[in-house]
């Protein structure tokens, strides 16, 4: 019986070792388990404190240098808007200068033409002036001047006498009725009437006074009768128009005009 009681009481023993033992190992491996698992969160909440210290460091790195960056942005902006208002100044003063130079050498321009068209103006009404004052001195003096013009001949020739000259015995037909043109057919009267018309008109037109011993063909007036025309109007040059002919061609003959030498 006792030997029964002492290997129960053994076993028990036993039994109570190794319950203690078990107990004691679990109680060691939860509190390594919770010892591991605050060492973990100690670690996690570590990293999400150096995380969250990072990250705010960098926020906050990040913000001052967002901050820099938008104050030397904004630096920057009003250092280009001055930039551009110099550069606008800049350009406004050189569109003025410019502008100016340009009005002022405008108005040199303007000056110099203007002095250029005073001059070519001058010396247009210089011009004028003195071609109206030549023009009205040879009016004057072409006023005092008398021109006759004698068309040579007539339509019908006077073959009754006169004298060559005053005091002259020699005589000769008062008018002959003059040569013909070979190719014309025309009459030498028919033809000097008309020079002398042109003459006389051409005349008028610079101021002398001109007398016609005739106009017309068909007139009977020997040559002594228009050189008394000529004398009495006091002519200062005395014109006889003539297209004279001759037989020899190799023979020239000209006209002289005399003037009045009183």
């Amino acid at each position: 019986m006792k030997k029964w009681i002492k290997i129960i009481l053994i076993f028990l023993i036993l039994i109570s070792v190794l319950v203690t033992i078990n107990m004691y190992l679990k109680n060691k491996t939860i509190n390594n388990k919770e010892n591991k698992s605050v060492s973990t969160e100690n670690v996690i909440l570590n990293e999400k404190t150096e995380e969250e210290i990072l990250v705010n460091s960098n926020t906050e790195t990040g913000t001052n240098i967002t901050n820099s960056q938008i104050e030397e942005n904004e630096n920057n902006t009003i250092g280009e808007n001055i930039v551009q208002k110099e550069t606008k100044s800049n350009d406004d003063d050189q569109k003025d200068r410019g502008y100016q130079e340009d009005k002022i050498k405008d108005n040199d321009n303007n000056a110099k033409n203007n002095e250029k068209n005073n001059i070519v103006n001058n010396n247009l009404d210089d011009t004028k002036e003195d071609k109206n004052v030549a023009e009205n001195n040879q009016s004057k003096t072409n006023t005092k001047k008398t021109i006759v013009i004698d068309p040579g001949h007539q339509a019908k020739g006077d073959s009754s006498k006169e004298p060559i000259g005053p005091g002259a015995t020699e005589t000769k037909a008062k008018v002959t009725t003059g040569a013909t043109g070979i190719s014309t057919k025309q009459k030498e009267s028919e033809l000097v009437l008309e020079v002398s018309l042109l003459l006389e008109k051409a005349l008028k037109q610079q101021g002398y006074n001109v007398i016609m011993t005739r106009t017309t063909n068909n007139v009977n007036i020997s040559n002594q009768e228009r050189a008394t025309i000529a004398n009495n109007a006091n002519a200062d040059a005395f014109i006889r128009i003539h297209a004279d002919s001759y037989d020899n061609s190799t023979v020239n003959r000209n006209i002289n005009i005399m003037p009045n030498t009183k």
